[in-house]
């Protein structure tokens, strides 16, 4: 490798290094959810996000962000998929394509900690995502999947058979949204996630 070649390496060591020196207590919160065809990131598309930027000190919501996109494989989607995420060809007429809406994540939510239900199902599809488009992103590294927080909560109490968010959610008497879609979920698990918190902080 050849001097400029170290110096790059160098620099990116250097800026990862910096990025991770930020207190993760000041990072802001990216709570994602996905809509996609299928289960397998390789075979399957993303075709609705949501997400709300939510401040990570005081838990209060920054802004929301939500868009269709329109797949370019819909003849591999599976059957389930299809029926969870209400696809219609119709209303997804004026979606946004991947690189657009991979490109708008990256701009709301710089430094930002991903959090969701089952998170690491939701940043599988966006790192393969990401990948493909050669896109580079500056997401903290760390990811806050709620339903670990949700079992520490519950292990020892009656009343509940599961950690399904909308379970979880009529358990605190939190409404979900009707229609299940991406920004309604995630707007539920937020809702589910600053509950948990304030228990947690009381207890502290």
């Amino acid at each position: 490798m050849g001097s400029l070649g170290r110096n790059i390496v160098q620099i990116r060591a250097y800026k990862m290094m910096t990025k991770n020196d930020i207190d993760f207590r000041v990072r802001n919160l990216l709570f994602v959810d996905l809509e996609t065809t299928g289960l397998n990131p390789d075979i399957h598309e993303i075709i609705e996000v949501g997400c709300l930027l939510v401040n990570g000190k005081n838990l209060k919501v920054i802004s929301e962000y939500s868009a269709k996109i329109k797949p370019k494989h819909i003849n591999t989607a599976t059957p389930k998929a299809i029926e969870v995420s209400g696809y219609i060809p119709l209303l997804w007429e004026n979606a946004k394509s991947e690189e657009e809406v991979l490109g708008d994540l990256v701009r709301l939510a710089p430094n930002a900690i991903v959090v969701g239900w089952k998170v690491d199902f939701d940043w599988w599809f966006l790192e393969h995502a990401f990948e493909r488009h050669r896109i580079s992103y500056d997401f903290d590294y760390h990811l806050i999947d709620v339903i670990p927080l949700a079992y520490a909560y519950f292990r020892k109490r009656e009343g509940i058979n599961g950690l399904g968010l909308r379970r979880v959610a009529a358990y605190f008497k939190i409404k979900m949204e009707e229609q299940h879609d991406a920004l309604g979920d995630i707007k539920g698990t937020y809702r589910v996630f600053k509950k948990l918190m304030s228990i947690y902080d009381k207890k502290n």
